[in-house]
């Protein structure tokens, strides 16, 4: 884990939160406390919307690790060794020793991660349910857990490699076709237009005014194509080997 300070490890998996990670926490805490919780729930001091939006943005992170734990423990559950865990800027990621050897593996894997989230959702909306007053800093706070989560499993059922969404098409490719490099190709394909369609949504938003939005969405954008272009060579490069 370069550049990671180590957590600990759970089931033999490395647990870690990149240096940049603290960037990213930062801006959600100061997000939430001075944007989101100010306009949903006016009328609270400065402290406790610093005090929920920091609690927010540690158990958005922990609902990630959750989310990034469900695939490395199917993986490992399949025979595949995992290694570590590394929380970064732009959410988790598992670093699993090899690839699925077939179509049905990649799928259990892939499937995982969103449906955990979904699951973490309707734990912190059923949680908010009986909270008695829906005004007070703790149903806030899992009111906006249940939603987020919820977001991130929407959006990573969106079907282009390397998200979730586009892991699962591949592996129906896959298992249709009978060829990885085809299914890699066609799924980093959709991933690499999603990717532009993010940069030019996030340009739209620069000259309508938004520059940090859109420069973030720019940014998210140019790094799911050039994921979703990286493990097409890579998987291209493997596989002739």
């Amino acid at each position: 884990m370069k550049g990671a300070i180590r957590l600990g490890s759970i089931r033999g998996i490395e647990i870690g939160v990149h240096y940049n990670w603290l960037l990213i926490f930062f801006l959600v805490a100061w997000s939430l406390a001075m944007g989101y919780f100010p306009q949903a729930y006016p009328g609270w001091t400065s402290l406790v919307y610093w005090t929920t939006g920091v609690i927010a943005s540690i158990l958005l992170f922990v609902s990630v690790l959750l989310h990034e734990l469900a695939h490395s423990f199917v993986a490992q559950a399949r025979g595949l060794p995992v290694r570590s865990i590394t929380l970064f800027i732009f959410g988790g990621v598992s670093n699993i020793v090899r690839e699925a050897e077939n179509p049905r593996t990649e799928f259990a894997m892939a499937v995982v991660g969103p449906l955990s989230s979904l699951v973490i959702a309707g734990v912190f909306y059923g949680l908010f349910l009986v909270v008695p007053n829906k005004l007070d800093p703790l149903a806030a706070l899992l009111s906006y857990l249940a939603l987020i989560n919820a977001f991130l499993a929407v959006f990573n059922l969106i079907p282009g490699f390397p998200l979730d969404g586009g892991r699962v098409l591949r592996s129906i490719i896959w298992g249709a076709t009978g060829n990885l490099v085809k299914a890699t190709n066609i799924a980093a394909t959709v991933g690499l237009v999603f990717g532009w369609g993010l940069i030019g949504v996030g340009l739209f938003q620069i000259l309508a005014g938004n520059f940090l939005g859109g420069i973030w969405i720019a940014f998210i954008g140019w790094f799911l194509s050039s994921a979703a272009e990286s493990s097409r060579q890579g998987t291209t490069v493997q596989e002739y080997l």
